[in-house]
């Protein structure tokens, strides 16, 4: 409908008030737009319960020229900040019902996932879209273990910083390392679009990536801890060979703890992808330039880091070795009740009941009973989880424990230093990373190039 015909609100369902908007039933969605600076009426359709934000941009208004900065003749923008309620693409791997506390990889409930499947088909369904065949499930293992070791100049990279540096820092050097060993792999460097419709190239890059990360994180964890690193084996899985690497072994056999690899397993299915993150959505915002899948990775670690996003949870952990003892959790709970201080690790943007992963992660938790029991800043983490759950404060805020925090739990139970929590959730959520960039490259060319409202001085000599 012009926006001429109709100039007036009041629209009612098969209604009409004279001059408002008739809607018969059965029409296509539509919302209706009327702008009070001009009377014109605006259709938007609705698509999946979602608004076109270009379709603003026909909602213009003559030039204001005491506020040319509001560029109102240029069309209407949408303000959102942090993205708080827009969605930036569309995507047919991970969704989430935060109301009714779902989860689903590609259609397929995470109940029937964990314990059922292992990480490399998992990986497969995230990635490849499909549960693998034994062949399929055997080849994709098969590649990444024919990956050769990283270059010996990795490790000494690597090895320049000081043992006690950022082990973020020391995997993003790594990576760098690694994406400049491969530099006919880099499309500014080539001069050409190396990736966007290439799935042949693309599926190489993501197998080479999978496949070197776990080698650099485990160099970056020998090199803090002052340990060898022992080379990966062809005949060992992918899980089972980072433990390899970093050490992560029993004593009698030389091999990692089978239920430790069971239980990592369980873990990394659990977390292999998580929708719209925001290191996913740094990832995507960095692949939207089409560069080489190294620079979209160091994005998305780096958005990882900070505090509001995975390194919550280590700072959550802290803050448990900081409450000292389970004796004075309910002083630590009454800090937090009267906004003196934070409880990192409760709470979740997109959760409105209990995180559906945290079920199966108590699970893992409980399984580890023995190794809980010698830690006491574990038993501190379980104290302040016993005592919110039953405070009306928590309650009534719907503040429930964070999936990843207890993630971080299973993962001190079972040896690894606090510092390396990040590393490990990183990545579990590579599979995931990984997807999306396929995803991407199968589409079409589309820079993200958010745009925004100035509010600073303006010289308005060239308006007047």
């Amino acid at each position: 409908m012009p926006a001429s015909e109709t100039t007036k609100t009041n629209v009612h369902n098969g209604t009409s008030n004279g001059n408002g908007v008739k809607i018969e039933k059965g029409d296509p969605p539509v919302l209706h737009v009327v702008d009070s600076r001009t009377g014109n009426y605006y259709p938007i359709p609705i698509v999946h319960n979602a608004i076109s934000a270009s379709a603003f941009k026909q909602v213009k208004a003559p030039e204001n020229p005491e506020h040319p900065e509001d560029q109102v003749d240029q069309g209407i923008r949408v303000f959102d900040p942090g993205f708080s309620n827009t969605a930036v693409g569309e995507s047919q791997i991970t969704f989430i019902d935060g109301l009714k506390g779902t989860i689903q990889y590609r259609g397929y409930p995470i109940a029937d996932i964990v314990g059922h499947k292992k990480f490399i088909d998992t990986a497969h369904l995230l990635i490849w879209g499909n549960w693998p065949s034994p062949d399929e499930s055997q080849n994709l293992q098969k590649k990444l273990n024919n990956v050769p070791l990283v270059d010996e100049s990795i490790f000494n990279v690597i090895r320049s910083f000081p043992r006690s540096s950022s082990i973020i820092g020391m995997m993003i050097a790594g990576l760098s390392a690694v994406q400049s060993s491969q530099m006919d792999r880099i499309p500014a460097h080539v001069a050409k679009n190396l990736y966007l419709g290439n799935l042949e190239l693309v599926d190489e890059q993501i197998i080479y990536l999978m496949a070197t990360l776990p080698m650099v994180t485990a160099a970056v964890y020998c090199h803090h801890l002052d340990r060898p690193f022992t080379p990966p084996k062809p005949g060992l899985s992918y899980i089972e060979n980072f433990l390899l690497m970093m050490g992560h072994v029993e004593t009698s056999t030389g091999l990692p703890n089978p239920q430790y690899v069971d239980r990592i397993e369980r873990l990394w299915v659990l977390i292999a992808d998580h929708e719209m993150t925001c290191s996913t959505a740094a990832f995507l915002q960095t692949a939207s330039s089409l560069p080489d899948v190294f620079s979209c990775m160091i994005s998305a670690i780096s958005a990882l880091y900070g505090p509001l996003h995975g390194g919550a949870i280590e700072v959550a952990y802290k803050n448990f070795e900081e409450i000292g003892s389970a004796e004075n959790v309910a002083a630590k709970i009454e800090r937090v009740k009267a906004g003196k201080e934070r409880l990192y690790g409760y709470g979740h943007r997109i959760y409105r009941v209990t995180d559906p992963r945290f079920t199966f992660i108590r699970q893992i938790l409980d399984e580890l009973a023995e190794e809980i029991s010698r830690d006491p800043v574990l038993q501190i983490a379980f104290e302040v989880d016993r005592v919110a759950s039953q405070d009306e404060y928590f309650t009534s805020r719907k503040l429930r424990p964070n999936a990843d925090l207890f993630a971080a739990l299973v993962y001190k139970a079972m040896g690894f230093p606090s510092e390396f929590i990040l590393p490990l959730s990183l990545l579990s959520r590579t599979q995931g990373f990984m997807a999306h960039w396929r995803e991407a490259m199968a589409g079409t060319a589309r820079i993200w190039r958010p745009s925004q409202i100035y509010t600073g001085h303006l010289n308005r000599t060239m308006y007047q």
